[in-house]
């Protein structure tokens, strides 16, 4: 099977929109490329924790504390949930693409699932390692702590990136491409793999089973749309348009990754000055 017979997936950007409301400002640049979504950087103002909802994605987060630069990775929630802050501390983050793992062969995302470990423990090279560290802590801009991370990223991106006619490239794509309302069914019959042998791979691949990983992309999808529409959202429309199949599905799901319905998550961010915090570079 070859990938060139696929259509471009829909694109998508997993949003943590909580992260946003933390802050006093919440920078924010997209990047859509070399499996990354974007680069963000916030001050957090007085929290000792922020939220995290499911976003099937790897961060990897920088910030300052006692006169050294401190790094933690953290992989996907599968439902909503907490990761301890440093109050009045700026910090640097890189959100990767779903399915991403920007340190493969030092842990697999099964394990990070859930979970977080410090970041510098997994780099292997010393001398990367300093020359990383060091960097981020003489970086005193958004831009220039950018321009570091990608000196050291770019040295192993060829080494992650995906033969485009692989069983795994075509996973990715396909779905990301359904917005979340893919069934492994229809997988099998597209790639002629087994059922179970895909349930295997994507698992391998992803962190998580495919009915996890479904239910997260479109809920991410859902986000999206409705940060996107926040002044004006329509819920019964973002559930039909992202594959719920009613507007009763779409809340309780919604509401087991968010502790909130979509009416009531956007009305939080609302009151909270998203839409004003929040700046988007491109």
């Amino acid at each position: 099977m070859s990938i060139s017979n696929l259509k471009n997936p829909l694109e998508l950007n997993p949003k943590q929109p909580e992260f946003v409301l933390i802050t006093s400002g919440y920078e924010k640049k997209i990047v859509m490329k070399h499996n990354l979504a974007h680069f963000y950087q916030f001050c957090n103002t007085e929290s000792d924790k922020m939220t995290i909802i499911p976003d099937a994605c790897v961060d990897i987060l920088f910030w300052k504390k006692d006169g050294q630069v401190k790094t933690k990775i953290a992989g996907t929630r599968f439902e909503r949930g907490y990761s301890g802050l440093e109050p009045e501390t700026e910090y640097f983050g890189i959100r990767f693409m779903p399915g991403v793992n920007p340190v493969k062969g030092a842990i697999n995302l099964s394990e990070l699932a859930n979970n977080e470990e410090c970041f510098e423990d997994l780099i292997t090279s010393c001398d990367e390692r300093k020359q990383l560290l060091e960097g981020m802590f003489f970086s005193d801009s958004f831009e220039d702590k950018i321009k570091t991370f990608m000196n050291y990223y770019m040295h192993h991106y060829d080494t992650q990136s995906m033969d485009k006619n692989s069983l795994n490239h075509i996973l990715y794509h396909k779905i990301l491409h359904s917005g979340g309302s893919l069934k492994l069914s229809e997988l099998s019959n597209f790639t002629g793999y087994s059922e179970r042998y895909l349930n295997k791979k994507i698992h391998e691949e992803f962190g998580m089973n495919p009915k996890n990983l479904v239910k997260i992309i479109r809920f991410q999808k859902a986000v999206g749309h409705l940060t996107e529409t926040i002044q004006n959202i329509n819920c019964m429309d973002t559930a039909l348009e992202f594959g719920y199949y009613d507007q009763s599905h779409f809340n309780k799901e919604f509401k087991k990754f968010t502790g909130l319905t979509p009416i009531h998550y956007a009305n939080n961010l609302l009151y909270n000055s998203y839409d004003t915090k929040l700046h988007v570079l491109h």
